[in-house]
């Protein structure tokens, strides 16, 4: 019998793992969850910063998926992730990458990575679906974001809010919209405007974001599912969960491995090797 209740079984929990810490004294351990194919593909960016966020990425998913399946770590680089695309007919891997027996959704920008995971099992792949979306915050986003990106309703709520807090609304909806694509597997190729976000009272500043809590609706080709999103703040950074269950999400700042394996429910926890 699992030592955790069964709501945090039901919750989402959100890991936010810094990059640097690769190149502090936890990074060998880190590291010792990928393997030869992972140091290769970050091997081959130009930018210093761009491969350790790879790293730092692709690391935090192995580790979470090791934890969750009871892997040890030094195991994890045979994991086997699948990034077939479901939604085109060429098969390519370029789609939402999936691994056998968990659930999981990853984001990265420059600086910090972040890993969304969902402990309770289910043998439908849609019964929960989970997106995240990590942003660094900054100025105002590339121009013509309004036009190719909100719809007419967003455009009127954006219309209507202080100029000093439209960056900070834009930001919002951009990481809503990118984690509810993300939850799908259909990615912003499919278009933002396909996602119709409804924000009551939204923040006014940083205090409020975290925790602001909206819906919002997919609506592609006939497909159409409702959302739930909710936002974080960790340092300069904002970061959007989706699932398609109106879910709690715990978010879990982490430095160590450690940190992961202690808040994953210990039912999942059958140490074995691939």
């Amino acid at each position: 019998m699992s030592a955790y209740p069964q709501t945090d079984r039901q919750s989402v929990h959100l890991y936010m793992l810094p990059s640097a810490i690769l190149r502090s004294g936890h990074g060998i351990t880190w590291l010792s969850y990928v393997g030869i194919a992972e140091q290769t593909k970050a091997a081959q960016y130009r930018n210093p910063e761009d491969a350790l966020n790879y790293a730092a990425q692709q690391t935090l998913m192995r580790c979470i998926a090791a934890c969750a399946l009871g892997i040890r770590p030094t195991h994890a680089s045979q994991i086997t992730v699948d990034r077939t695309c479901q939604l085109c007919d060429q098969k390519a891997t370029h789609g939402k990458p999936r691994i056998s027996g968990i659930n999981f959704n990853m984001s990265r920008s420059h600086g910090m990575v972040v890993g969304a995971y969902f402990a309770e099992d289910s043998q439908d792949p849609q019964a929960q679906l989970l997106g995240v979306d990590i942003e660094r915050m900054r100025g105002n986003l590339l121009d013509g974001y309004d036009k190719v990106t909100l719809t007419e309703e967003e455009k009127t709520v954006i219309s209507e809010c202080p100029e000093e807090n439209k960056a900070l609304l834009r930001l919002l909806l951009w990481t809503a919209k990118e984690a509810v694509l993300k939850a799908t597997g259909h990615g912003l190729v499919a278009g933002p405007q396909k996602v119709h976000m409804q924000l009551l009272n939204p923040p006014q500043n940083l205090v409020e974001i975290s925790g602001y809590r909206a819906s919002g609706t997919l609506n592609i080709e006939g497909y159409q599912q409702q959302f739930y999103v909710q936002w974080f703040v960790q340092g300069e950074f904002v970061i959007a969960v989706a699932t398609n269950q109106n879910r709690t999400i715990k978010a879990h700042p982490v430095t160590k491995p450690y940190d992961i394996k202690q808040s994953i429910p210990l039912s999942t926890q059958r140490l074995k090797t691939v």
